[in-house]
């Protein structure tokens, strides 16, 4: 990947001397961001930009150039290919369009390119993609007019999907003086994707952030593996948040995992900090220039009561806390005026307005051994305010090598005043407190989430793929074969047989010991009990015949009735972009009402079982709510624990409803008491 961003030369082909051209503005591009390496623009036509020959093919060039820009028609894209191929050529970014983005068709000359590439060792992103830029060197290759003045240099480095949204961010983030490090857009990721980018800036020093713009996960499990692998806080804009349609009517599963879902819990699981727009994605750019925020307690200045009261709502809303000043800090507040200042954080310095006496608040604030972070919040309009609160972030920001902990701004203003602030460089300013807060928010917990990497063990490996042109169904498994299976992986089922007639019935009901239930035992009854399949609580022979009458089937399960408990659900679904997911929530006839549950990617160890217990809504029901005993929690996670094992060592199981899985107070263990799966084999 390092030979697309350091190049030494560079070819760019599709290039004429017309005003329009687009591969003329690659090369303009170049030279005006200084690119000290040689470029050889490539057209037909021939010509000049500038004192720039444009040469008329590759063969004219007597260097061979370490990277190649392709910005032509599709259909001369396969033989630009091969010369560039012959000529040893072995990087290449292919901004051409009118491939698979156009239609299914253009998947075969997709397949051309990728084969002419493998057989020369080229390595090429793209097709259809706006290119790479590496403010490192001035490789600024996109084919619209950039302006050192508009995109500066920093820490941050952006994979996109898309190139307009990587325009959209480069310009939005311009106007808050975010620098950016490297830029690529990936296109239609035919042989370069998000991993391959991602793999690299997790190595890159001069990358501190990292963000994504995606429609789509080329290999989720490596995705997730790899952002587990660093303490970069990665960033992620996913759009095409569709739910999931295939299956509901079987699965409970099925209706509690849609994509979205399971993207939000594979991204939680990893600490990558997803967003839903483009300016939250811009405000957590500009919190994570700052230390991250070690712990929740946060100091708050500001210069309105409103602002105050806002700010302390804010706080609540997103799970911080107000840290509580000292006697010391207070003694030193009312030195600047006795009768305005009450000693409340957040802090109201309303009736002040000393540049010098907030630099002193804002620093003993700081120093404060109570406070994670600070926020100040201003609003202002006067000429005269604006320099000194100018004045006061350039102090902060020349201060903040030496930090450990967030300091940030709230100051909105008229909109003159707004953007004189934002000449200030390379610190965050926040309009709205609480977008500030929100983004401090998600600050804690990164650094939470950096803290724990070190304490787990977990790797999320790829999903074995299948076999080009192999042919699998998907079928139900027969009770018995998914019980005995559950049993072989300690997850305690209740006793049971399947019987095919009435005395069959009757001897395992004898043998079991009654009360028993009684189930239809086909699996293709997905839901037993609305369809008159289920029979509880029956207590002799006689009320088994009777029901055993009333519900013709070819097969029927007898199974011993289980104590009164607690009632959750565990799923498994084979996910396409992530592989095996472990579900958790209440169960019963609740599952689908309260859709209250926990997701994770598998595998999980006990702590993430014991968080997914946690982490749902109805988490009192286990732990002793209005009186009754908590539940015994520890078995129940680890029967997750071994579903998720199950599901690591069995590959082939596509769906897993356990409903209800019934959970006795506290060490008196859980049982299964019904469960649904559905595996894929191969065809004959």
């Amino acid at each position: 990947m390092r030979n697309f961003f350091y190049p030494k030369s560079v070819a760019i082909f599709g290039v004429s001397d017309s005003p329009t051209n687009l591969g003329r503005i690659i090369v303009e591009n170049l030279d005006r961001f200084s690119f000290p390496g040689q470029v050889y623009p490539i057209g037909v036509s021939g010509g000049f930009i500038g004192k720039k020959q444009i040469f008329r093919s590759l063969e004219e060039v007597d260097d061979t150039p370490e990277l190649a820009v392709l910005l032509i028609p599709a259909k001369y894209v396969p033989g630009t290919l091969e010369s560039c191929g012959k000529k040893g050529v072995g990087s290449i970014v292919l901004e051409s369009s009118g491939f698979s983005e156009l239609s299914d068709e253009s998947k075969v000359a997709e397949e051309e390119i990728l084969a002419i590439a493998r057989r020369y060792g080229i390595r090429f992103v793209g097709p259809n993609c706006f290119g790479i830029v590496n403010m490192d060197n001035g490789l600024i290759l996109p084919f619209f007019e950039l302006q050192p003045n508009l995109v500066q240099k920093g820490g941050t480095s952006l994979i996109s999907q898309s190139g307009g949204v990587l325009f959209d961010i480069s310009m939005l983030s311009s106007h808050e003086k975010i620098g950016f490090n490297k830029l690529i857009s990936v296109g239609n990721k035919l042989m370069t994707d998000e991993n391959d980018c991602l793999e690299y800036l997790i190595t890159d020093d001069n990358t501190k952030v990292i963000c994504l713009y995606l429609e789509s996960f080329s290999n989720g499990r490596r995705f997730m593996s790899l952002a587990s692998s660093t303490d970069k806080p990665i960033i992620l804009l996913k759009a095409n948040r569709s739910e999931a349609g295939r299956q509901i009517a079987k699965f409970h599963t099925a209706a509690l995992t849609g994509d979205d879902a399971v993207a939000d819990a594979a991204m939680r699981q990893v600490g990558v900090h997803r967003v839903r727009s483009l300016r939250e994605m811009v405000d957590l750019i500009k919190v994570f220039r700052q230390p991250p925020m070690p712990g929740t307690r946060l100091a708050i200045i500001s210069r309105s009561g409103g602002h105050g009261v806002l700010a302390a709502d804010a706080v609540e809303r997103y799970g911080l806390k107000l840290s509580k000043f000292s006697d010391e800090f207070f003694d030193f507040v009312k030195t600047g005026k006795v009768n305005v200042i009450r000693t409340t954080n957040p802090l109201d310095v309303g009736d002040i307005y000393d540049a010098q006496f907030f630099k002193e608040v804002v620093r003993r604030a700081y120093d404060e051994s109570d406070v994670d972070g600070v926020m100040f919040a201003n609003t202002f309009n006067a000429e005269e305010d604006a320099e000194s609160m100018l004045e006061l972030v350039q102090y902060t920001r020349d201060a903040r090598p030496a930090s450990t902990k967030p300091i940030i701004f709230c100051m909105p203003s008229s909109r003159y005043k707004w953007m004189h602030m934002q000449n200030t460089p390379d610190y965050p300013i926040f309009g709205d407190v609480d977008d500030a807060i929100l983004a401090l928010a998600r600050s804690y917990r990164h650094s939470r989430h950096v803290a724990a990497m070190e304490r787990t063990n977990l790797r999320w490996r790829d999903t074995p793929r299948k076999e080009s042109g192999a042919v699998t169904k998907r079928s139900l498994m027969e009770p018995r074969a998914i019980f005995d299976l559950f049993r072989a992986y300690d997850i305690p089922v209740a006793d049971y047989a399947v019987a095919k007639d009435t005395a069959g019935v009757l001897a395992a009901a004898e043998q079991i010991g009654y009360p028993v239930a009684l189930k239809i035992a086909s699996p293709e009854v997905l839901h037993k009990t609305e369809q008159g399949g289920v029979k509880l609580g029956l207590a002799d022979p006689e009320s088994l015949t009777d029901a055993l009458s009333a519900m013709k089937a070819d097969a029927h399960i007898v199974q011993k009735m289980s104590a009164p408990g607690h009632e959750a659900i565990i799923g498994a679904k084979l996910d396409a972009e992530f592989g095996h997911l472990v579900l958790f929530g209440l169960g019963g006839i609740f599952a689908e009402l309260f859709r209250d549950t926990a997701i994770r990617v598998t595998p999980i160890d006990k702590k993430t079982a014991m968080a997914m217990i946690d982490e749902i809504r109805g988490a009192a029901m286990f732990k002793g709510f209005r009186g009754r005993p908590p539940a015994d929690i520890e078995a129940l996670a680890q029967v997750l624990m071994n579903v998720s094992r199950l599901l690591v060592e069995h590959p082939e199981i596509t769906f897993i409803d356990i409903n209800p899985i019934i959970v006795f107070n506290e060490n008196q263990g859980c049982i299964v008491v019904d469960a649904k799966a559905e595996h894929e084999t191969a065809k004959p």
